[in-house]
């Protein structure tokens, strides 16, 4: 795109994306090296995990009083430092299991504060018409960085060791937070000075924003059945499912990548194409797709037939949903209330997916053919509830 705020914004969001895609990797195998431990990896990934799903809703408060731009800034520098402080000890021999979670606590009490910012800039960086090729570019960034991203981390540890591929993430932090330079500087103008009781109150103004916006709640709608569906698909479901074809890894790894290709591909077509106006019935039909999808993909006779739905799937969601959803967001909410709009968005994801892990991987540890037909009731039920509305059926993106 030709916009140089947006240029400079989404190369640096590239950088940090590759890094934290590295660092994935990185930080798994320090946890594993420090504690030789599983378990302690799963509880340190909780202390990621937890403070990003209990701050995400201040977290939009906060972008809608402070900006998008300057949340993401201190963000990305809170973030940088934590790994800069990281990657000091781990040179030193002198990690310790609490550096990790103290690490995981800041980590994610940033993300919380980071995922709304980093869905409400955009409209200040593109007009309302390039927000689909936007969010588009974003997003084939996002993929390229899962696809790039692990192996790198994976090299930079055997090559240059531990400390400095943590390093090297805090080096993209820092690279990401200078690109915001660029982005214009507007300020809200809050109601009331800062406090915390004005934050509660901005966020319950957010939730009853929601509640009158039968928009937003077809959007949350369409979150709640995604997550319900896809977290424990993806870790539970397709590691069972690969088993059942032998060579079990092997399957697995070209059942995630035909998907991420796929994912690849949509979004490009979406960045060169654009998106129809009509997205609610198309955001109907391919509800309905990918529940189908999912009830067939538990009973396929061959891993090739499986390979070739995933990629067709990661297609369709990314064209449909991964792209369509956010500048959909971004154009129907007014400015003042875009975080908190993203953060309502960011709970759903948070709250449910551990659910929808347990959940699927009881069911698929009974049967996986079971799994994989509970994985498409949310997204059937879904499809059934919006394909009756009124409302969504007429949802346009522009």
């Amino acid at each position: 795109m030709g916009i140089r705020a947006f240029r400079w914004v989404w190369g640096g969001e590239t950088v940090s994306m590759v890094g934290d895609a590295s660092y994935t990797v990185v930080f798994a195998w320090l946890v594993l090296s420090v504690t030789g431990s599983p378990a302690a990896l799963g509880a340190v990934m909780l202390a990621v995990t937890i403070p990003s799903g209990v701050l995400v809703l201040v977290g939009g408060a906060i972008t809608d009083r402070f900006s998008a731009r300057a949340v993401m800034l201190v963000t990305h520098l809170v973030r940088g430092a934590a790994m800069a402080v990281l990657a000091v000890l781990a040179s030193a021999g002198a990690v310790h299991v609490w550096h990790l979670v103290l690490v995981g606590v800041v980590v994610g009490s940033a993300d919380a504060f980071f995922g709304p910012a980093s869905g409400s800039i955009l409209p200040s960086l593109v007009p309302a018409a390039g927000l689909p090729r936007a969010n588009a570019l974003l997003g084939a960034s996002e993929q390229v960085s899962f696809l790039v991203g692990p192996v790198l981390g994976g090299v930079l540890v055997a090559v240059a060791g531990t400390p400095f591929a943590i390093g090297f993430n805090a080096v993209t932090f820092f690279v990401a937070a200078l690109s915001l330079f660029a982005a214009p500087r507007a300020v809200p103008e809050p109601a009331e000075p800062f406090s915390v009781r004005a934050v509660l109150r901005e966020i319950g103004a957010g939730l009853a924003y929601a509640r009158r916006n039968a928009e937003v709640r077809i959007v949350l709608l369409l979150v709640a059945a995604a997550t319900l569906s896809y977290s424990g698909l993806f870790s539970v479901g397709l590691p069972a499912l690969s088993r059942t074809f032998g060579n079990g890894a092997v399957v697995l790894g070209a059942m995630v990548s035909a998907w991420g290709l796929g994912q690849l591909v949509g979004t490009l077509a979406a960045a060169a194409t654009g998106l129809p106006r009509r997205w609610g019935l198309l955001i109907i039909g391919m509800t309905v797709v990918e529940g189908a999808a999912f009830a067939v993909l538990g009973f396929v006779p061959h891993y090739l037939l499986a390979v070739v739905l995933l990629a067709l799937l990661g297609i369709g969601v990314a064209y449909a949903t991964d792209v369509a959803l956010p500048a959909f967001v971004q154009t129907r909410t007014p400015a003042a209330m875009l975080g908190r709009v993203n953060s309502l968005i960011g709970l759903p994801r948070a709250a449910l997916a551990p659910v929808s892990v347990a959940g699927l991987g009881l069911l698929a540890a009974l049967d996986v053919r079971w799994a994989f037909l509970a994985a498409a009731v949310p997204m059937l039920l879904a499809g059934i509830v919006l394909a009756v509305s009124g409302k969504a059926k007429a949802l346009t993106l522009r």
